[in-house]
């Protein structure tokens, strides 16, 4: 059974192209559109990983990490950071240490690097 990943995205052409991407190397994708989707998304399918965009509607990306780490269902889950405009030192070490999450994307990202980290994490 393959492995399956949320992509929390609320840029439409993005999450498509993390979705077909995902899907071609055999991985059972499913999205959100915003903070709030994503943690309900997470807690419904129970991801082997996510994929978080930092900044979303209705809660940040932070938030559904710190949400998700929170839960005992959904703790051990890898979570990525992906962010276009939070690429400092800062963002990068709150992401890493407060958060707990296991890479941090600055956008424009190469695929082949978000797959590489994907595959180091859950296989696939």
């Amino acid at each position: 059974m393959a492995q399956r990943i949320l992509v929390v995205e609320d840029d439409p052409i993005c999450q498509k192209v993390l979705v077909d991407f995902l899907s071609t190397w055999g991985y059972e994708v499913s999205a959100a559109s915003n903070g709030v989707e994503g943690i309900d998304e997470a807690m419904r399918v129970k991801p082997a990983l996510v994929l978080c965009d930092v900044l979303l509607p209705r809660k940040s990306g932070f938030e559904v990490c710190f949400e998700l780490k929170r839960a005992p269902e959904t703790r051990d889950v890898p979570v990525i950071f992906m962010s276009a405009v939070c690429n400092d030192a800062h963002a990068r070490n709150h992401a890493a240490v407060d958060l707990r999450a296991q890479g941090y994307f600055e956008k424009p990202f190469s695929l082949g690097a978000v797959l590489a980290r994907i595959q180091q994490l859950i296989g696939g």
